[in-house]
């Protein structure tokens, strides 16, 4: 474990052999049913914070060995509170000199993202990508007259020689696993939950799940505004956004990660699980008006171009801003592998759950059953400029919402209305 955690400081990535002594003659490894897994509980529970690694059983003249290899881009590493540096063969402690000089010297930017996978442009799923493209030209950020796939992915810098990289397999992957933790608590720990919900995919189709699963389980407040009835949800909606972007763009995902969303009765909390820029916080951002620190260059650019992210390192100042706007108070803390963002709920407010609140969107989409039931999903989508994945998750929200429901198979049924 010191040795890995020591490759990891120096290099950032290497390789440790079990059955290979220092001078490379193959001694042997014993490997019973549970010796993958006993490694694998070890480096977990032993070095933070954490990083890939794969582990397998290989036969080598004759014997068995176990090949470890490892890569981290989060220095410094820590084996059981330590701090090593490999130095030739060894593994040397650093000085506190030595630990503030690696911290300083850290390119908090991530280099995963940039690495090539062995994919090609097939895994790319096509209707989140164009869905991608008609809201980066709609909003002026992508100058492309016609859709082409192969060309967008390579203006956005996510291809070379053929190859997708990392950072576009989590943007628009058709088998990316990053996680997203959806859950409803009925009070302010973790012990009861009325909601729970464990979905992966990948980062541009997520951040809409994770908005629409918040508006859908936080309270609305009703306000007459020029003879109109007006519903806000009782945390602004843009400050909502800014943070569940900011968690899907700033975390680490060189090793699998999962954004956690929790909605306890006086808080909404958002988990980020990426390390935050060391000694700082969101209010060195707000108060000194300090640039943004990318930690996912690739990943941070598609967002801006779909307009899901603004100006770098302004986030913060505008979620503050919001919530000021809006006597919402928030709260910020650091953990070992990532922070917690939360928003306090006001309680006491005069407010009311509207969960068959519908988007736009939606409306549109009943329009368009209530004047036809026999309209087909393609139609459907072509009337709203939807792709028909898009326009899917709008259909399963009016279903989920007890307001339609389909009736016989997608090619002979048709749509009933259930509830107005």
């Amino acid at each position: 474990m010191e040795a890995i955690s020591a490759i990891l400081n120096k290099h950032t990535k290497g390789t440790l052999y079990f059955g290979i002594d220092d001078n490379g003659f193959v001694k042997g490894q014993q490997i019973l049913d549970n010796t993958k897994k006993d490694i694998s509980r070890i480096i977990t529970e032993s070095i933070e914070p954490k990083f890939s690694y794969s582990i397998d059983a290989l036969t080598l003249d004759g014997k068995e060995i176990i090949k470890v290899s490892f890569s981290g881009h989060n220095r410094p590493y820590s084996v059981n509170g330590k701090y090593l540096m490999r130095m030739g063969t060894e593994n040397r402690k650093m000085s506190n000199e030595d630990l503030k000089r690696l911290i300083k010297n850290e390119d908090y930017s991530s280099k995963w993202e940039e690495e090539l996978t062995n994919y090609t442009i097939d895994e790319v799923d096509d209707d989140t990508l164009f869905d991608f493209y008609q809201n980066a030209v709609s909003c002026g950020r992508l100058e492309m007259k016609l859709y082409d796939k192969e060309r967008i992915l390579s203006v956005l810098d996510l291809v070379k020689d053929g190859y997708i990289k990392n950072g576009c397999c989590v943007l628009f992957g058709k088998n990316a696993k990053v996680g997203l933790k959806l859950a409803t608590y009925a009070t302010d720990n973790k012990v009861t939950f009325l909601d729970l919900k464990l979905i992966t995919g990948n980062i541009y189709n997520l951040i809409d799940k994770a908005i629409e699963y918040i508006l859908g389980h936080i309270f609305w407040k009703t306000e007459i505004e020029s003879r109109k009835r007006i519903e806000l949800p009782e945390i602004p909606q843009k400050a909502i956004r800014e943070i569940v972007v900011n968690a899907f763009a700033h975390a680490t995902y060189d090793t699998i990660p999962e954004i956690e969303i929790g909605i306890h009765p006086s808080k909404l909390e958002i988990y980020n699980p990426g390390t935050f820029p060391y000694d700082l916080t969101p209010y060195d951002f707000i108060e000194k008006n300090m640039p943004s620190y990318k930690r996912n260059r690739l990943i941070l650019d598609v967002l801006f171009r779909s307009k899901d992210v603004e100006k770098s390192g302004t986030g913060f100042q505008r979620v503050d801003e919001a919530c000021k706007e809006n006597n919402i108070c928030w709260s910020f803390r650091k953990e070992g592998y990532g922070f917690f963002f939360e928003f306090i709920r006001n309680k006491g407010k005069e407010v009311k759950i509207t969960e068959n609140k519908i988007s736009e969107l939606e409306k549109k989409d009943y329009s368009l059953i209530e004047e036809d039931i026999g309209i087909s999903k393609k139609d459907m989508a072509e009337n709203v400029n939807k792709s028909e994945k898009t326009n899917q998750r709008v259909i399963n929200s009016l279903i989920d919402k007890g307001l339609v429901v389909r009736v016989g198979s997608n090619k002979n049924g048709y749509w009933k209305i259930v509830n107005k």
